[in-house]
């Protein structure tokens, strides 16, 4: 039994070392100490590249004749770039959806696997029990056990909110919504205007931006009047917020971010 219990630690353990390698580490720490005093030449022409791509595969995509058979851009009206930077919205749209799916899933496999192996623990524990007096397995089972729950939160928390992911896709789908109707042909009159509102579109999404419009938002509320009727229990979203500002002080002190109006 004391065997089986190790191969199940050792599995979990092995997984999250396994987890931890996939990302590219070497990217990370490069980049930990920030950009360059001087933009490197390099790195400009690729990211140049990169931006004058995706304008192109966009300004095909609207048919609107904005680009050559030697793929360059044409400069155009005002509202084919504002038609480029919906057809940018729309892609972006949808890979937030996807990722904001995946956190949904992430959070039901980790609650999921929670229950598995507190189950386990206890079923091994009654086994344990009822074949042996002593209570020296007893307490290897509760350490290997509450370790491989240790670690499962520990994985998945490097990838979730503590909010909960229904409550982060409606921030993020209300926000993208608010710029996306403020946005105006006017404001989208070139190539690079367009790839900008693009670019902005897209940050709204990213993990760092959405944990600090939360925290922005937790910080900006004001506190709550004592002997104030709230009902029979407190808003969901409330209590949500507070599970996640009390998560993320330690961690994120000093995380600032837009203002969520």
């Amino acid at each position: 039994m004391l065997l089986r219990v190790r191969s199940i630690v050792g599995i979990v353990l092995t997984s999250a070392m396994m987890a931890g390698c996939v990302d590219d580490l070497g990217a990370k720490f490069s980049g930990r100490w920030g950009r360059d005093p001087a933009i490197p030449a390099a790195a400009v022409d690729t990211v140049a590249q990169n931006q004058y791509l995706v304008l192109s595969y966009l300004a095909r995509a609207t048919g609107r004749g904005l680009v050559t058979q030697d793929g360059i851009l044409l400069p155009g009206t005002t509202g084919d770039w504002y038609d480029v930077a919906q057809w940018g919205f729309n892609i972006g749209r949808q890979d937030c959806e996807i990722y904001l799916d995946n956190l949904f899933r992430m959070n039901r496999e980790r609650g999921r696997n929670d229950a598995l192996l507190t189950a386990v623990s206890t079923a091994a524990a009654l086994i344990v029990t009822a074949t042996t007096t002593s209570q020296k397995p007893l307490s290897i089972l509760a350490a290997a056990f509450g370790l491989s729950i240790q670690a499962n939160d520990a994985i998945f928390d490097s990838y979730l909110f503590s909010q909960a992911p229904g409550l982060v896709s409606k921030k993020v789908s209300d926000l993208q919504e608010e710029f996306r109707s403020k946005i105006t042909i006017a404001e989208v009159y070139s190539p690079s205007s367009a790839y900008n509102a693009i670019q902005t579109y897209y940050h709204i999404c990213l993990p760092h931006a959405i944990e600090g419009v939360l925290l922005q938002k937790i910080a900006d509320s004001g506190p709550v009047t004592a002997g104030k009727p709230t009902g029979a229990t407190a808003p969901l979203a409330a209590v949500q917020a507070q599970r996640f500002q009390r998560s993320s002080a330690s961690t994120h002190p000093a995380i600032r971010a837009p203002e969520l109006k």
